[in-house]
């Protein structure tokens, strides 16, 4: 196995932890954020990257700390309407989903997320694994080869 084939192993198994943690975490609504966590090459080496898709997705910051109080984007209550479906909360009709919708936004432009209050580590402990893992592998693979080097 090469290197950067190791890496890819790595990288990947942070990718499906992160997907894993975004699940118990009840963080995923439509799954596009979760399903745009990829492993890409690149000139430089090898990358974990989130989002770049056609679909939208959420802000990387937000799956761990949420959203804090203060302005909010246009059409606010339409994305928390279309949320509130994507999670799969019910209502009896259109207007009470479109007065949740409204009473959310302004909810969370006063207070912030419930998230925001109480963050949740989605991905920060696995990168710092990772970042670890990663450069033992580095000093192994490159001390194996000042060892052949010598060697020979």
């Amino acid at each position: 196995m090469t290197y950067a084939d190791e890496i890819i192993r790595i990288l990947e198994e942070a990718k499906d932890a992160i997907r894993q943690n975004m699940a118990t975490e009840g963080i995923n609504a439509t799954g596009n954020t979760s399903a745009s966590f990829r492993v890409e090459r690149y000139d430089g080496g090898v990358r974990l990257v989130m989002g770049g898709t056609e679909e939208k997705t959420a802000p990387l910051a937000t799956l761990e700390v949420g959203r804090p109080g203060g302005p909010v984007p246009k059409g606010f209550t339409q994305i928390l309407y279309e949320w509130s479906i994507a999670k799969g909360i019910p209502f009896d009709n259109v207007s009470r989903r479109r007065s949740f919708a409204y009473l959310l936004g302004r909810r969370i432009r006063r207070e912030g997320t419930l998230r925001h209050m109480q963050p949740v580590d989605v991905y920060t402990t696995i990168v710092l694994d990772v970042a670890d893992r990663v450069k033992a592998d580095a000093v192994k693979s490159i001390t194996t080869a000042i060892h052949n080097q010598l060697r020979q």
